[in-house]
């Protein structure tokens, strides 16, 4: 039995860039999808969990996951746009951590962009501390872009 047959593709920095282009047109308009269509009533999970275990109240577990969903959904929110930016960023001449820290700061500037719009929007369905959250979930991205060339998936038939 000989050895298989290595095939390479090579994606041009255009079609990675129309990707980044397209995922961040996904994400503006699933924001403004939502916008209007979301349950608020003013009350913050996180902020009233914390209160409840300062005053040493029961916690349930359902009072815990709706406390950390939103700041899970938008880690997870961010993530492909994360991946693709640091994709379009890595080139051999730059260092990783230059790549790291570029596509970290695009990130946050984009997500704080996509906060200051939702302010303009019906009903808002992120609030401000999200940024973290956002910036957790675009540095996450940032890891699988980077561990992607240091990890090869083979299929087997």
């Amino acid at each position: 039995m000989g050895k298989r047959e290595v095939h390479i593709v090579a994606v041009p920095k255009w079609v990675t860039i129309g990707l980044l282009v397209l995922v961040s047109a996904a994400m503006v308009s699933l924001l403004f999808y939502l916008s209007g269509k979301t349950y608020a009533d003013g009350r913050e999970p996180l902020r009233d969990l914390l209160l409840r275990a300062m005053q040493r109240g029961p916690i349930s577990p359902n009072a815990v996951l709706a406390s950390v969903m939103p700041a899970i959904a938008n880690v997870l929110f961010f993530v492909p746009w994360g991946f693709v930016m640091f994709l379009v960023l890595d080139k051999p001449e730059r260092s990783r951590g230059r790549t790291y820290l570029v596509t970290l700061v695009i990130g946050a500037l984009f997500a704080a962009a996509l906060e200051v719009w939702q302010t303009f929007l019906p009903t808002r369905v992120l609030a401000a501390p999200d940024a973290i959250a956002d910036a957790c979930g675009v540095l996450a991205g940032a890891v699988a872009g980077h561990l992607r060339k240091r990890i090869r998936i083979q299929f087997d038939y």
